[in-house]
């Protein structure tokens, strides 16, 4: 399993060891999921929970604002279970995906511009396992979690006031200039994710974010898109962060899970990383875990940190060096 916490500009210093310990809690919930043989789609949502309810990361609770002041969240699991799989559920929605001559169920939901609800992870999971679609958003979104048992809450409820002193300030730095350049400019990413594969040969990938600070009313990022922010495949599963338009535009955790075919995580991460890098000179970050339990990760940011889990190394916390921005011949 691997676990992220953004990537973005390095943050306060101060932060830095209190969102450590967040990520260690974390990634000690899913993997004492793994370790009691629960399902990779259990152990991925509920360590995303428990960042969500972390004010230091910018997903759920801790989620930044947009340019009018308010929280907007975007989420997505997708999870792909062997179709022998005990845990295979009749009616789920599901494609067919063969590797390593295991025929795979696939399926995914996705929440997006929801202000409501405490952890939008939850809501896309109940999105994927008890309603016919894959995205939903907005205020429908919300209705739909009232109706499978899901406590709305008010929209004041999910503002830190960490999140509203940074509002303030980001606008105070904006002067005149309009919000949709001031968004641009913001690189302080903080969506969280995570990726694992179970003992059963299950792969799951769950991705949650308050989305780019000061970001115009009503747009939609890559944590909410399945093949751009969330990927998950009979070969692996990836969840990306940074910056959401660029990540959108190379399909980045679909194309990197793909690329596992002929390759490791670790040599994929960089790969994906660095063609996105060429493809839009943005900033990001992806994590990788494929079918083998293998792990791999990236990013070009300023600062990004994982945590991660396997059986013969245990637990731990890394904060990653980037890869080099240069563009290539």
């Amino acid at each position: 399993m691997v676990v992220h916490g953004g990537a973005g500009n390095a943050g306060p210093g101060a932060e830095r060891p209190e969102r450590r310990r967040g990520m260690m809690a974390a990634i000690r919930l899913g993997a004492g999921i793994l370790r009691a043989k629960g399902t990779a789609l259990e152990a991925v949502v509920a360590t995303v929970v428990a960042l969500e309810d972390h004010p230091l990361f910018n997903a759920g609770y801790g989620s930044l604002l947009n340019s009018e002041g308010n929280v907007e969240m975007d989420a997505s699991v997708m999870f792909a279970e062997p179709a022998f799989s005990d845990s295979t559920r009749s009616g789920k929605r599901s494609d067919r995906s063969h590797s390593h001559d295991a025929d795979y169920t696939v399926s995914a939901g996705a929440v997006a511009v929801v202000s409501r609800v405490r952890n939008p992870i939850m809501l896309a999971r109940a999105v994927m396992e008890h309603s016919p679609h894959i995205l939903m958003a907005g205020p429908g979104a919300e209705n739909f979690a009232r109706k499978v048992g899901i406590r709305l809450v008010r929209p004041e409820e999910m503002i830190t006031e960490r999140a509203r002193e940074r509002w303030r300030v980001r606008k105070e730095q904006a002067g005149m200039l309009e919000a949709e350049a001031a968004a641009r400019a913001a690189i302080g990413h903080g969506t969280v994710g995570a990726a694992a594969v179970d003992m059963h040969g299950a792969i799951a990938a769950a991705t949650s974010t308050g989305g780019v600070p000061g970001k115009l009313f009503g747009r939609v990022g890559d944590s909410a898109l399945i093949g751009a922010g969330t990927f998950a495949h009979a070969l692996g599963a990836a969840s990306a962060t940074g910056q959401g338009e660029a990540i959108i535009l190379t399909a980045l955790c679909r194309e990197a899970v793909l690329a596992l075919a002929d390759s490791t995580p670790k040599v994929v991460a960089r790969e994906a990383i660095a063609e996105m890098i060429d493809a839009t000179s943005a900033e990001a970050g992806i994590i990788l875990v494929d079918s083998r339990g293998r792990i791999g990760y990236a990013h070009n940011a300023a600062s990004m940190q994982v945590a991660r889990y396997d059986p013969v190394g245990g637990i731990q916390h890394l904060w990653l060096d980037p890869i080099a921005t240069a563009r290539r011949p």
